[in-house]
């Protein structure tokens, strides 16, 4: 079956534009149903691109405006298996949120399902084109739709300063992209991203650094890198569920996709090897956030920002993934990517059937009130199991895919710490959470100001029955999280598509219609054993960590080092003050630092 490449953005696009044009005059029940069915097609769609696009790229000319020479004259997409995997990752989180929202949300009048197929079509953009510019259209769009749907309880304060606060420090991100854009067409005259590869080759000047580091600056704040972070957890906290899902799932990780795009399609030799700079100032930016974001997920004591937090540990430890840049890394980074997006997922369905049962997502509130609630805490509890990777979730195949690629190497031991930190703080305070909520086990918890701003439940109704449909997507998610370890061929896959991403060469002749190489075939094996160790590992400590601070009264004073972790990290909790100014100066101090360490380390 042959499709066109720009069917997945075209038709969601489409889709949005009739619902918001007839809504009034449709129930709720038709729209619902028609944006299912449009993720759904996308869904089939981005999937078919995938196995097309596994045997070569697919190169797809609007217009058909060929290049000429080697001049680029139009606007194409570039389909590659990381790029349709992706959308077609998009695809099935927005059909899972879709299905949650027509049973466990009111959308009342505000364009909710409008929205969100805008932005689906919006990632689905930014993952498929071969355009710089365009990747900056795509990435406007993603961040407009998603403003929206952050502050779309216009009826209370705290969601439009979430979303006001999310809007200013994301349109920041949007002027660094914008000025990067303007360096490297300065320096190239070129759009295209294969062209700038072409034409940059191996220069290193001044241009061409400052170019990369602006871009890089406006995708590290969509990827909520420390210190770019700070809006994330504000715009969780006050975010309807399947929008959580969204942006913790898949489009925090389409920042650390643009920089992995950009860095090997066009700077791949002039910014790589001999040039360590990149490779450094990436893993150190990883390291810090994977144990920032653990550190403040375990202090944290409401759900969403606790899973929030979550999210700025897991991405750091992608992102180091991204600063090894050898196959192996990338394919690791693959199978960590999507099986943290089903275990993030699955976290935040369980905790929206929560909100809707119990109405707080306050863990001192919800102390011993889940306790009758058995397949919800058994969701949650394997969600805290896949986030420290434990076998069959995937997540510590992918640490492992990694840490191979770095055993020779001066990082393999900050990876390998980083890893473990991630999954043991970010696991244990799921665990705490499973331990008070569903358990009845020890006491409330420590005060928590955040934990005590509660939000209005996502359905008005007084009928708080769990509908069953609520459990479907928590549980797929669940499911779908297993198969990259009991899938055989996984590894392997991910290798293939992490090769065809690190070959720029093949990438440029690809766009320019020249000869295509032949399919890479992948002898990448991970090592088992040794994420079933590690994942263990980072389970036990942190189940330890969790009991340590639920039982801390049993425990002498002098060793409750876990109740103190949990309670008294007030100074970097002062840092996340909810001023967008604030989020501001550290996004322009992050930005000097970074600016500071590629040009000195050239």
């Amino acid at each position: 079956m042959t499709i066109s490449p720009a069917l997945p953005v075209a038709l969601p696009m489409l889709a949005a534009a009739a619902i918001a044009g007839v809504r009034r005059w449709l129930s709720r029940a038709v729209v619902d149903a028609v944006a299912i069915l449009t993720a759904a097609t996308n869904l089939v769609m981005c999937a078919l691109l995938l196995t097309r696009s596994w045997d070569a790229p697919i190169v797809y000319w609007f217009g058909n405006w060929f290049p000429r020479g080697r001049m680029v004259l139009g606007v194409g997409f570039v389909i590659d298996p990381v790029g349709a995997g992706l959308a077609t990752l998009a695809a099935l989180l927005m059909l899972l949120a879709l299905i949650y929202s027509s049973s466990a949300m009111e959308s009342g009048d505000n364009h909710y399902q409008p929205l969100m197929l805008v932005f689906l079509a919006a990632m689905s953009g930014f993952v498929l084109t071969g355009d710089l510019f365009n990747l900056f259209v795509f990435f406007e769009l993603m961040s407009t739709a998603a403003f929206a749907l952050c502050g779309l309880k216009v009826e209370e304060p705290a969601p439009l300063q979430g979303a006001f606060n999310f809007a200013v420090t994301n349109t920041v991100g949007a002027f660094f992209t914008l000025t990067g854009l303007a360096f490297v067409y300065a320096a190239t005259g070129a759009l295209n991203m294969a062209q700038i590869g072409s034409l940059l080759g191996s220069r290193h000047d001044t241009l061409v650094i400052g170019g990369y580091l602006f871009l890089i600056t406006g995708f590290l704040i969509k990827s909520a890198a420390v210190p770019f972070h700070f809006w994330l957890a504000d715009a969780h906290a006050v975010s309807p569920t399947p929008v959580c899902v969204l942006f913790s799932g898949i489009m925090v990780e389409l920042g650390l996709f643009a920089i992995l795009r950009v860095t090997n399609t066009m700077f791949r030799a002039s910014m790589g090897p001999p040039h360590t700079a990149l490779r450094d100032v990436l893993l150190t930016v990883g390291a810090v956030s994977a144990v920032w974001g653990g550190a403040m997920c375990f202090a944290e004591h409401h759900l969403k920002r606790l899973l929030a937090f979550s999210t700025i540990s897991h991405a750091g430890a992608m992102m180091m993934a991204l600063a090894v840049n050898t196959p192996a890394a990338i394919a690791g980074w693959l199978v960590y990517l999507f099986a943290h997006a089903m275990a993030k997922s699955g976290l935040f369905f369980t905790a929206g059937i929560l909100l809707h049962r119990l109405r707080t997502m306050s863990e001192p509130l919800l102390f011993a009130r889940g306790t009758k609630l058995r397949f919800t805490a058994a969701l949650w509890l394997l969600g805290g199991c896949a986030l420290a990777g434990l076998p069959p979730f995937a997540i510590s195949l992918g640490e492992e895919l990694t840490s191979s690629a770095t055993k020779h190497s001066d990082a393999s031991v900050v990876l390998m710490a980083a890893f473990l930190l991630s999954g043991t703080l970010t696991a244990a305070a799921v665990f705490r959470v499973f331990m008070r909520v569903f358990c009845g086990w020890g006491d409330h918890g420590p005060a928590d100001r955040s934990a005590e701003v509660d939000e209005l439940p996502e359905m008005h109704e007084q009928n708080r029955v769990i509908p069953a449909r609520m459990f479907v997507p928590a549980l797929l998610c669940v499911l779908f999280g297993t198969v990259p370890f009991l899938l055989p061929q996984a590894v392997s896959w991910s290798g293939v598509a992490a090769a065809r991403m690190l070959d720029q060469q093949a990438y440029i002749r690809v766009v320019y219609g020249q000869a295509r190489s032949a399919v890479a075939q992948s002898s990448l094996a991970a090592d088992v054993w040794s994420a079933l160790l590690h994942s263990l590992l980072a389970v036990a400590c942190g189940a330890a960590l969790a009991a340590a601070a639920v039982f801390h009264k049993a425990v002498p004073r002098r060793l409750r080092w876990a109740s103190h972790m949990e309670g008294s990290m007030v100074w970097m909790r002062s840092l996340q003050s909810g001023h967008a100014g604030d989020y501001v100066v550290w996004t322009m101090a992050g930005f000097s630092l970074l600016g500071t360490a590629l040009f000195l380390l050239r």
